[in-house]
């Protein structure tokens, strides 16, 4: 049986506005966005976030979280940066039930960073600037077979809308990069 319940993940680099982006998206097309931030910083209870045994509960409770919301929503959006086996797991097991599409949130690396030290921290797990630009290096680096591309050094509102409704329209056809980017 087809799944009929539709996954939307945003992956990019910390700072490359995956937030922003999924807030925009959830607003406009009335789809479910699930902050996992607010997961990330409800399970650390002063681990350390390189600690195998944090990842690994944050990536079950996001899991169980995008399950719970599809028992009552048809659509969901929530973002990550994709880097770990963790990750890894709870996607395949996402893309057993669920219709998955992946979406790269491209940005430029000084421009990820300037947004970290710009942002409010309170919100976010605390990482420093030298392992962001670990993290955000790995991040780029790692493949994915993404269904579109969102990039967003300084995109406007509507590009940012007009460039999911083209990833969605063509969803289930195959994915053309050069028509995706914006």
């Amino acid at each position: 049986m087809q799944p009929t319940k539709s996954i939307y993940i945003l992956i990019g680099p910390k700072g490359s506005g995956k937030t922003y982006i999924g807030t925009l998206l959830g607003q406009h097309f009335k789809i479910r966005f699930l902050a996992v931030e607010n997961i990330a910083i409800r399970v650390k209870k002063g681990r350390d976030y390189k600690d195998s045994g944090y990842i690994e509960e944050v990536f079950n409770e996001i899991e169980n979280e995008v399950r719970k919301c599809l028992v009552k929503e048809d659509k969901l959006i929530f973002e990550a940066t994709g880097l770990t086996d963790a990750f890894d797991g709870m996607l395949l097991r996402l893309k057993n039930d669920f219709k998955v599409r992946l979406i790269s949130i491209r940005t430029e690396a000084e421009i990820c960073l300037s947004r970290i030290k710009a942002r409010d921290n309170t919100q976010q797990v605390k990482v420093s600037d030298k392992d962001v630009l670990a993290i955000n290096a790995r991040a780029i680096e790692k493949k994915f077979a993404f269904d579109g591309e969102i990039g967003n050094n300084n995109s406007r509102k509507g590009e940012i809308i007009d460039a999911f409704e083209k990833i969605v329209s063509h969803e289930g056809r195959g994915f053309d990069k050069s028509q995706m980017k914006i």
